[in-house]
């Protein structure tokens, strides 16, 4: 029988990093520091996990690989990117005024403790493929594996285009090359086909929990605080990006919607 204390254990210490980087958001008047701990969390959980099952098999290190890397490379992205832009995320500037007044307390809940509970949802697939038991990886496991490396380097590739672009011209500009010739938001198609491959690596062992973490990125980011937010944002504060989301597909070459 599984131990329901194996799958709280990871909720508790996300949930409890995102309250502690709480009160310095509110010193600084910057709720984006929650960034900090969006990607790291993910694998901060796969490890405390790992150290409460019995026993640790290729699967499991192969998922703490995996996630690893993806989110300690995400953590340094967004860390990066804060420093160098030097004032608090729009996205975070809009919540601040959607729910002021009192917005400092409010953050705690709507931002931080909020952040908290999504990843853990999304690390649950993963989690359960931990906690789930031992067994060979098969084929699945291994194309899952090349799959979320493929979306890794995807995403990779994706950032380092943008940061370079940003870099070379002025603040306003709207980056149409590359990657984003051909789709508007090449790295959140990265960061699904990841967690698609997550999720095969988990089906050998469970198919509730393989679905789970893909679906849930998936609805976020093409329903909810991904693809919606930021083309509202850019189509605010860019010139032409009204024409350029007309032109330019969201996710997949070839697919306008």
């Amino acid at each position: 029988m599984l131990d329901f204390e194996t799958y709280l254990a990871p909720l508790a210490l996300t949930v409890g990093v995102f309250a502690t980087i709480w009160p310095l958001s509110v010193v600084r008047s910057d709720a984006s520091l929650v960034d900090a701990w969006w990607g790291p969390g993910f694998f901060a959980q796969i490890v405390v996990v790992l150290t409460l099952v019995d026993q640790i098999d290729n699967r499991d290190l192969l998922l703490a690989a995996l996630i690893g890397v993806w989110s300690l490379r995400l953590g340094w992205v967004l860390i990066r990117r804060r420093l160098r832009e030097g004032h608090e995320d729009p996205r975070y500037i809009s919540l601040r005024d959607a729910w002021d007044p009192g917005f400092w307390w409010k953050s705690f809940f709507v931002v931080f403790v909020l952040q908290g509970v999504i990843q853990w949802v999304i690390a649950l697939g993963p989690i359960h493929g931990v906690i789930a038991g031992s067994q060979p990886l098969g084929s699945i496991a291994l194309v899952g594996a090349l799959l979320a490396m493929a979306g890794l380097a995807l995403e990779t590739v994706a950032d380092r285009q943008l940061d370079r672009f940003k870099r070379e011209h002025p603040h306003d500009a709207l980056c149409q090359t590359g990657l984003r010739s051909v789709m508007r938001h090449p790295n959140y198609l990265g960061e699904i086909v990841f967690w698609i491959g997550i999720g095969l690596i988990v089906s050998e062992v469970s198919l509730w929990a393989a679905v789970l973490s893909p679906l849930v990125i998936t609805l976020f980011l093409t329903q909810v605080s991904g693809i919606p937010m930021l083309d509202e944002r850019l189509s605010a504060s860019r010139p032409g990006y009204a024409d350029y989301k007309a032109r330019v597909p969201g996710l997949l070459p070839g697919f306008k919607k």
